[in-house]
């Protein structure tokens, strides 16, 4: 490589006597090679670089484009997980009840008085598995509220029949917060 400026071709100096690179006048990509001859005098418009910001938005998602699409290309609506409903927590509740698994009925009702607090067949599910487990205080008041809602009911008769049971009628409420009965 020529070090000195007499050895240089004179082409590529400028007339200031400093040194400039010569490229072809169509050539602005210094990137391609030069042997690709008649590449800048094609009729295809010249490549941008991709450093470029223009035409960003035809890179970015659209607002909708996360939606699942249904048949044939239509948004179709998000579909929801299934609630828990307080119905069927007593449904499943009864059958638990009805298969004799006490700790099984008592949970699911627990589950059905977050979602339905005043409902009386909830307090009825949780009193039979109370008192079928030994809680008998639980019992009690679960008995007591089912008479408070629903006193007509059939299963008001039962709780107040259940309540002349020695066991449950002198049962003793548990002091607040104190779960400490046999379960």
């Amino acid at each position: 490589m020529p070090t000195k400026a007499d050895d240089l071709p004179t082409d590529t100096f400028s007339e200031s006597g400093s040194a400039a690179a010569s490229l072809p006048g169509d050539d602005l990509d210094p990137v391609r090679s030069p042997d690709a001859e008649g590449a800048a005098e094609s009729s295809e418009p010249a490549q941008v670089s991709s450093s470029r910001v223009s035409n960003l938005d035809s890179l970015l998602p659209n607002p909708g484009d996360d939606e699942p699409q249904g048949r044939r290309g239509k948004k179709s609506a998000i579909v929801e997980a299934p609630k828990e409903t307080a119905q069927s927590d007593i449904s499943v509740g009864k059958y638990y009840l009805d298969q004799k698994n006490w700790r099984a009925a008592q949970s699911r009702f627990q589950s059905a008085l977050v979602l339905a607090p005043e409902d009386p067949e909830v307090y009825w599910g949780l009193a039979e598995s109370a008192r079928h487990l030994g809680n008998f205080a639980d019992a009690r008041a679960n008995y007591e509220k089912v008479i408070e809602y629903d006193p007509d009911s059939r299963h008001a008769k039962e709780a107040k029949k259940a309540l002349e049971d020695p066991k449950i009628e002198n049962a003793k409420a548990a002091p607040a917060g104190d779960a400490t009965g046999p379960q």
